[in-house]
This record gives C-alpha cells, structure tokens and sequence, in this order.
C-alpha cells in the first residue's frame, strides 16, 4: 500500500521534465489546438485592445486626435501581447489553456528576436491559413525557426 497523502494537491505533468528539449520527443501541436490558441488569443487581444483603446479615449476626452491612434494603440497591444508572453513564458493564454508551447526548430527556448520576426508575420495577409498546407506549420513558424508542440499528454 502506497503512502501518499490522501489530501495533497493532484499533480499534473506537462511534459518538462529532463528531455523535454530534445527535439525528436517534442510532438508538434495539432491543427485543433493550433486553432483553439488563435482563437483564444484572439479573443483575449481583442478585449485587451478594446480595454486599452477605453482607457485612452476616456483620457484624452475630445482632444483624443482620431481613429488612427486607437488602431494604433490596439496593433501595439496585440504585438505586445505575443512578444512579452512567448518571449518570457514560451506560451499565450490560448496556449497555456491547450498545453502547448513555443520552441525553436532544435527544442529549445526561442529568442526574443525570433518572438519578434514570428509576431510580426502575423501581420501578412492571410497568414492565418498558412496552417491548413498539411505540414502544420504556418509562415509564422518557419519564418521565425520555431514550432508549437505539445507539453501535455
């Protein structure tokens, strides 16, 4: 009979564990999850931006000069969204939530200017239906020497 302690915590494994680096034991993400991040980080951009543009409206009253700063307010949220969160975690909200991360093409933590060239592709037209090749890697990805792969089981 095992000693564990009937009250702690369940344990989850995701997958970082010794070897979790080597790139022949990382799976890549699947076309499922790989939407469900661009949908929740859609949706958490989105209201991020909405909140920011708010805030800045509300701020600047009538002297706020015009549309073009809230585009622009909400374009620096989106970009600020994915470079701080993949850069300093390796992961979104959308990722964190379907238990995948971002790595380079080797497994290891990718660099902030791989995180800025891979955010930055995402503003090429289209560019969301560059997963649906088969290979399961969008122009973000191969742009920027990175992948999303699979940390839970």
């Amino acid at each position: 009979m095992s000693a564990q302690n009937p009250y702690e915590a369940p344990r989850v494994d995701v997958n970082l564990s010794a070897g979790a680096d080597d790139p022949a034991m990382l799976k890549n993400a699947s076309l499922g999850a790989r939407f469900l991040n661009w949908l929740i980080d859609d949706v958490v951009v989105i209201v991020f931006g909405s909140v920011a543009v708010a805030v800045m409206m509300l701020l600047g009253g009538e002297n706020t000069a015009s549309d073009a700063l809230g585009n622009v307010v909400a374009i620096a949220v989106m970009v600020g969204y994915y470079v701080v969160f993949e850069a300093a975690f390796g992961w979104t909200i959308g990722k964190l939530i379907t238990g995948t991360r971002v790595k380079r093409v080797d497994g290891g933590k990718p660099r902030v200017l791989q995180i800025i060239g891979r955010t930055a592709a995402r503003f090429i037209p289209f560019e969301p239906f560059s997963l649906l090749g088969g290979a399961n890697v969008g122009w973000h990805d191969s742009m920027s020497g990175t992948r999303v792969v699979r940390v839970r089981r």
